[in-house]
């Protein structure tokens, strides 16, 4: 069940519409986690689930580095951590290769 949040102790609620206004927060029971949803968005409102046990300024943080509006640098920072992975593998694989052949 979800069970919206207007008021907090550090008015995340309120402060998370500076970023978009159709921000809302809610508490979602079953998975005992805050949910940030968009009423704005379409398709369906969930945005993402946040990491946290609690509402304060990680939230806020965590809220605006995953905005849409910062998708450019979201898919670039992917795209390079996809490389570094791809470079590691590659060099993983010809250690094995040179391994092997001096084991010939």
């Amino acid at each position: 069940m979800l069970i919206e949040i207007k008021n907090d102790v550090y008015n995340i609620s309120k402060r998370i519409k500076k970023i978009d206004k159709d921000y809302i927060v809610f508490y979602n029971t079953s998975k005992n986690k805050f949910e940030i949803h968009n009423l704005g968005q379409i398709g369906g409102s969930y945005c993402l689930t946040l990491p946290f046990d609690s509402l304060d300024e990680r939230t806020i943080k965590h809220v605006r580095k995953t905005s849409s509006a910062n998708i450019d640098e979201i898919l670039e920072k992917i795209e390079n951590e996809n490389k570094v992975l791809e470079s590691t593998e590659k060099i993983s694989a010809l250690s094995n290769v040179a391994e092997k052949i001096e084991n010939i």
